[in-house]
């Protein structure tokens, strides 16, 4: 009977800490996650999330994970970028699913930013002057962060 208190207070201690919190999962940033903003889907492959800021004409915000912030702008005045240096930017354009796509690769992913912008062509069509698109960018990722954001901005899906 000496012993059954001792006892019963180690069992009981050891049971509190192996008891896992979702806050101990998610420092363990190892779970995917997908990440939706306007008509788009994002998929990493480690824990991301979003945080909506305050913005004034438009919807603003970070997808934050694995110590990288992607900065997001939803709404009508973001526009794709134009004339960057060829030594400086890899730029590539595509359509997918009636949207366009272009996504800015810096060749030193260090010192330069690397973005995505979106939008539905149609959209642009209809109403020229006014029409909602997105783009995502970040800057000062080192090589295998920089390869983990162009994987995501490459398979972005298309939410209707």
């Amino acid at each position: 009977m000496k012993y059954l208190k001792p006892f019963t207070l180690i069992i009981a201690v050891f049971f509190f800490l192996s008891c896992n919190s979702d806050d101990n999962n998610s420092v363990l940033n190892d779970e995917p996650s997908a990440i939706e903003i306007g008509n788009y889907r994002f998929q990493f492959e480690t824990k991301f999330t979003l945080e909506e800021l305050q913005g004034i004409d438009s919807y603003v915000g970070n997808v934050n994970g694995s110590g990288i912030t992607i900065s997001f702008d939803y709404g009508w005045y973001t526009r794709p970028v134009s004339n960057l240096p060829t030594d400086e930017y890899i730029v590539t354009e595509d359509e997918i699913n009636g949207h366009y796509r272009q996504i800015v690769e810096p060749i030193d992913s260090e010192s330069n930013y690397t973005r995505i912008h979106l939008f539905k062509i149609s959209d642009s069509i209809e109403s020229p002057d006014g029409y909602n698109s997105l783009t995502l960018y970040t800057n000062n990722l080192n090589t295998v962060e920089q390869n983990m954001i162009i994987e995501v901005f490459n398979n972005v899906t298309i939410v209707e």
